[in-house]
């Protein structure tokens, strides 16, 4: 009798948690910043563009499953560069961190601020990170270049982060940086400094993003995380900025 009593509370007060829950937990919104990835799409002059194909169909799933379920089962064969996507420091330095050995304090649940250099300068220097709080932060630099992704417009010449900036991203603690741009080097600059600096210390690296104007200049939650990928240099994200 009092074992029966007791499972009546305890089932009565996890129907009260649950509805105050519902009730008075405020969800947070949710920002896509990235780009869906579509066969054929061009993300880079002379990477290649990516392919799907099926491995079997509904259809030819019936057989196998001998008619009680059916299943779409397909490949996606891509470029590591492809869409939006992060890069680790293998992707510039050999020897260096892969996908698999990003730490993902670097990765997921970041702090944001979005460093707004719209203004339609081509290179932005520290100047525009300025008074900018940086430490522990996914710092996501919006240049709006990212209105003419699936245009010819977008592999010509693209905003990019100076090399002092990312001087001062590395010295202020950044933990992660991303640019709605082709690059985040000026592509006509084969030593690659943007890489090299922020590479070179550790900080991941999302290309292509977009959507940032839509992201509050401060405090979201950046979720950015590429596949685990043993060896692997880049790799196309699903990014994402949760607000309160």
């Amino acid at each position: 009798m009092a074992a029966a009593s007791c499972d009546s509370g305890l089932t009565g007060s996890l129907k009260t948690l649950s509805f105050l829950v519902s009730e008075f937990v405020v969800v947070g919104r949710f920002i896509e910043v990235s780009h869906p990835v579509v066969a054929g799409m061009k993300t880079y002059p002379g990477l290649p563009e990516p392919s799907a194909s099926v491995v079997f169909d509904y259809d030819a799933s019936l057989e196998r499953y001998q008619g009680r379920a059916e299943f779409f089962i397909a490949s996606l064969h891509l470029c590591g560069n492809t869409g939006t996507y992060v890069d680790s420091p293998i992707h510039r330095f050999r020897g260096g961190t892969d996908l698999a050995g990003l730490p993902l304090e670097r990765l997921a649940d970041l702090e944001t601020v979005v460093c707004d250099c719209s203004d339609g300068e081509r290179a932005i220097g520290p100047e525009a990170l300025a008074g900018v709080e940086l430490r522990y932060r996914a710092a996501l630099i919006r240049t709006d270049f990212s209105r003419h992704w699936g245009t010819p417009e977008y592999f010509g010449p693209n905003p990019f982060l100076t090399a002092d900036a990312c001087d001062m991203l590395v010295r202020s603690g950044a933990l992660f940086v991303g640019i709605d741009s082709l690059n985040i080097d000026d592509t006509s600059d084969p030593s690659r400094p943007a890489h090299t600096k922020l590479l070179g210390a550790g900080i991941p690296i999302c290309e292509h993003m977009t959507n940032l104007a839509e992201v509050p200049s401060s405090g979201g939650r950046l979720h950015a995380v590429p596949i685990a990928w043993v060896g692997g240099a880049s790799f196309p994200v699903r990014a994402y900025v949760v607000t309160p």
